[in-house]
């Protein structure tokens, strides 16, 4: 029990050591992150198992009709694995975690537990993975988490995806997590984190032959949601370009930048396999993309935000002018309603009716062009999700 304490009082200390008075940078870094009780999350964890046994009846036919709000069809597995790869500025080889959620037909067997403390009592490990029901496989929905996160802090979220017949997936992005962050925090790690997103898809495509999840997912065009700091890595990887005199100032002393790690933030960490992004908890920061980074970002956005949480997501939505970009706030949302929950003033059983609708419709429209008329009316605001959610579209 010690160590879960000391493990979630990193987090809280970690997560508000930005100050308050830059909220862009604060949201983006975590800075106004709840503490956590833990005890709270074991409770709400237990408590996900009373689900009608009748929804998770497998329906493996039409899955663009299931309802966004609703659990999918599928129960949800769960593995993990290590890969390894050589990050551009870097010579040395870089190994990171990977979770993923997937569709099964199990009905039994062990049930993970995230960072030592965190218990999924839905999820079933290494289950055996169900036939894919999308055309050409898993559509797929990578995750990227927040500064001293890890990769499962959305995990209801994932799961959502899963029991729709979707590989949802998360790097532990290593040296920006619960116990190895260092600081101060070196520059590098921003562009680190968006190579890391890129690496998983590989990760996925290069499964040994023996591995169950091997060929099931379609890994050339997928979808990006990131919490809190993971706002800065899906605007990186979705084409927002950095700036430069901003880098430099970030590369001063104590903290420096070599040569290669120049050449990387000037060259952009884009990758055209993501075709949309959800950044949830934090917004665009502009003290590393300057006024116009946001300029060469041509896929969709949907950005959520809590009112218990100014993170600058207001003037992510003023300032990001021409970028196709949907904003949510949800009232009383906190910034770990979007992850681990237990906010103050709205329980964590509207997570998934609020976000995990919303980040549904939008990447199955993005992704599959789903025609569901349901669907197109949740994403241009004329059909209300809840009545927390005050909602704002603007198209380029």
């Amino acid at each position: 029990m010690r160590a879960a304490i000391v493990l979630c009082l990193a987090l809280a200390a970690g997560c508000s050591s930005t100050p308050a008075s830059s909220p862009a940078d604060a949201g983006a870094d975590g800075a106004s992150a709840d503490a956590l009780d833990v005890s709270a999350l074991d409770d709400a964890a237990a408590d996900a198992t009373a689900a009608p046994e009748d929804i998770f009846e497998p329906a493996p036919t039409a899955p663009l009709t299931w309802p966004v709000d609703q659990p999918g069809r599928f129960r949800v597995g769960y593995t993990r694995w290590n890969f390894t790869y050589t990050p551009r500025g870097q010579s040395a080889p870089r190994t990171i975690p990977i979770h993923a959620w997937y569709p099964t037909l199990a009905r039994d067997g062990a049930h993970p537990t995230y960072a030592l403390i965190f218990r999924d009592m839905v999820s079933i490990v290494d289950a055996p993975p169900a036939a894919p029901v999308h055309e050409g496989g898993y559509p797929v929905h990578v995750y990227t988490h927040g500064h001293q996160g890890f990769g499962p802090t959305s995990a209801f979220l994932m799961r959502h995806f899963a029991s729709h017949g979707w590989l949802a997936v998360a790097p532990d992005h290593v040296g920006n997590g619960l116990t190895d962050t260092p600081n101060p925090m070196p520059p590098a790690t921003r562009y680190l984190r968006a190579l890391d997103v890129s690496a998983t898809l590989d990760a996925v495509d290069m499964l040994p032959m023996e591995h169950p999840l091997r060929g099931r997912a379609s890994t050339r065009r997928a979808v990006l949601s990131g919490h809190s700091a993971g706002c800065h890595t899906v605007w990186a990887i979705l084409g927002a370009t950095y700036d430069m005199e901003q880098v430099a100032a970030r590369c001063a002393a104590p903290v420096s930048c070599s040569p290669e790690d120049l050449a990387v933030f000037r060259m952009g960490v884009a990758d055209p396999r993501f075709i949309a992004g959800i950044p949830m908890a934090g917004s665009i920061q502009r003290d590393w993309f300057g006024p116009m980074g946001h300029a060469p970002v041509r896929a969709p956005l949907f950005s959520m935000s809590g009112t218990a949480d100014p993170v600058g997501a207001d003037a992510q939505f003023m300032t990001a002018t021409g970028v196709d970009l949907t904003w949510i706030d949800v009232a009383d949302g906190c910034h770990q309603f979007f992850a681990l929950g237990s906010c103050m003033n709205i329980p964590d059983s509207e997570q998934t009716p609020i976000v995990g609708t919303y980040a549904l419709a939008f990447a199955r429209k993005r992704l599959l062009d789903d025609p569901d008329a349901t669907v197109a009316s949740i994403l241009d605001g004329s059909r209300a999700v809840s009545s927390r959610v005050a909602f704002q579209r603007r198209t380029p």
